[in-house]
């Protein structure tokens, strides 16, 4: 027993053996909460109080509603990236229907200049014509 500076007794955590959570893990995959006689049962095959087996699963109850919600944050932001990635990919193929289709001479020319623009020299096989007394290679 442990006191401390007033004499009082000290209250020390009780440290569990790797059988007795190797059973309350097993236990707690099978089933989240247990009731009073399951409870007890669990407590006296481990040598342990039934309040250290409530407040063990009350203590992994949360560490696993933790993780189990970083995991459907983590998965809401991947569908989101994809979705985002899709999104802008449909974007794309607009563009790339607009670019394939014949030019109409009678189109304006402010869009002639942003199809040249969204699909840069090199990109799309788009050169520039060179100079008039320019070598061309």
């Amino acid at each position: 027993i442990l006191l401390d500076k007033d004499g009082k007794r000290k209250h020390t955590r009780p440290t569990f053996s790797g059988q007795q959570i190797f059973a309350l893990e097993k236990t707690f995959e099978q089933t989240k909460y247990l009731a009073g006689p399951e409870r007890a049962r669990l407590a006296y095959s481990l040598g342990m109080t039934e309040s250290q087996v409530k407040v063990w699963f009350q203590n992994r109850r949360t560490k696993w509603r933790k993780k189990h919600a970083a995991e459907m944050a983590t998965a809401k932001k991947k569908q989101d990236s994809e979705t985002e990635r899709l999104k802008g990919a449909s974007d794309n193929e607009d563009d790339d229907d607009d670019y394939n289709k014949p030019l109409d001479p009678n189109s304006d020319d402010e869009k002639i200049a942003q199809l040249l623009k969204k699909h840069k020299p090199g990109a799309g096989g788009l050169l520039p014509h060179p100079a008039e007394g320019e070598a061309s290679a």
